[in-house]
């Protein structure tokens, strides 16, 4: 078998371009918090894993800005 160097074989055969895994990316991402948020509540309580929503609903706003909502 042919070894190539990292920069001349192309991502996928045929196409140079690589495959898009946003979609599971965000499917993985939104369970992942999910099970820190059940974590949280099943350790602390609700009122805790409730202000660690609110918290990081309040920082993602902040760092998407008002003009990068849908």
């Amino acid at each position: 078998m042919k070894r190539y160097d990292l920069h001349e074989r192309p991502p996928l055969p045929g196409t140079g371009r690589v495959e898009d895994y946003t979609t599971a990316f965000l499917w993985s991402f939104g369970a992942l918090v999910f099970i820190a948020l059940f974590t949280i509540w099943a350790a602390f309580g609700f009122p805790l894993a409730l202000a660690a929503g609110y918290l990081a609903d309040i920082g993602m706003r902040r760092f998407i800005g008002p003009d990068d909502t849908a």
